[in-house]
C-alpha cells in the first residue's frame, strides 16, 4: 500500500526537489527541515514535534533565529505539500528520508506515515543552536527525550550539510571535505585543529 500510494510523491520529489535522485543542497537542506520541525516538542514548554508546524505556520517559525535560511526550503517544499493528498509533517520526514537515501553511505530510514495536521506553531527556542554550549544542548535535546549518545549519533547527519549562516561569508560551506557522502568524515574533521578560519 505505501508503495503505491507514495510512488507518485517519490517520483516526484526524486525528479523535481532532488534533481533526478541527487544528494545535493537540496537533500541537505530537506534532512535539516526534518530535525527543525521534529524537535519542535518539548513536555514542558508544548509543541507539536514532527507534525509540519514549520510548513503550515511558516510565517511564525522561519524567522526564529534558529531557523535562519530554512525558508528556502520551506518555500520550495510547501507546493508538493500542495500537489499531494499528504499533510506536511509526513511530506517533511518522507522528503528526508527520501532524500538521505540519495547519499551514498545513508542508511535507509523506515518512514512512518500518519501525522495529523499541525495545530500550531512550534514555541521558539526549541532548537539547539551551532554557538550553544555542549551542556545546554544535551539539556535540550535530553527535555525532547534523547540521551547523549543519541545526540552524537544525530550529529552524523552534518556529515551531509552545510552552513549559510554561521558565517555569512561563505554561504554553503560543508561540514567536512566530502559533503556528498553520508560518512565519518565530519566526526573526524572536527577534531583536526585548524590554522585558519576557512573564509
Amino acid at each position: 500500500l505505501l508503495a503505491v500510494s507514495y510512488s507518485p510523491i517519490l517520483d516526484d520529489i526524486q525528479e523535481n526537489l532532488f534533481d533526478g535522485g541527487e544528494c545535493g543542497e537540496e537533500v541537505h537542506e530537506s534532512l535539516r527541515l526534518t530535525f527543525h520541525d521534529a524537535i519542535g516538542f518539548s513536555p514542558t514548554k508544548g509543541g507539536g514535534g514532527a507534525d509540519g508546524s514549520i510548513i503550515t505556520f511558516d510565517e511564525i517559525e522561519t524567522p526564529f533565529h534558529a531557523n535562519g535560511g530554512i525558508d528556502d526550503i520551506v518555500g520550495v517544499q510547501k507546493p508538493f505539500v500542495a500537489a499531494h493528498n499528504i499533510t506536511a509533517g509526513d511530506f517533511i520526514q518522507f522528503a528526508g528520508a527520501v532524500g538521505l537515501s540519495n547519499c551514498p553511505g545513508a542508511p535507509r530510514l523506515n518512514f512512518l506515515l500518519g501525522r495529523p495536521a499541525a495545530k500550531a506553531a512550534s514555541p521558539n527556542g526549541l532548537i539547539p543552536e551551532p554557538f550553544d554550549t555542549v551542556t545546554d544542548i544535551l539539556a535540550r535535546m535530553g527535555d525532547a527525550g534523547f540521551s547523549p549518545a543519541e545526540v552524537v549519533a544525530l550529529l552524523a547527519s552534518h556529515s551531509v550539510a552545510a552552513a549559510d549562516h554561521v558565517d555569512e561569508t561563505i554561504p554553503g560551506t560543508p561540514f567536512d571535505s566530502t559533503p556528498g557522502e553520508f560518512d565519518s568524515q565530519f566526526f573526524i574533521e572536527t577534531q583536526l585543529r585548524g590554522t585558519a578560519f576557512p573564509g
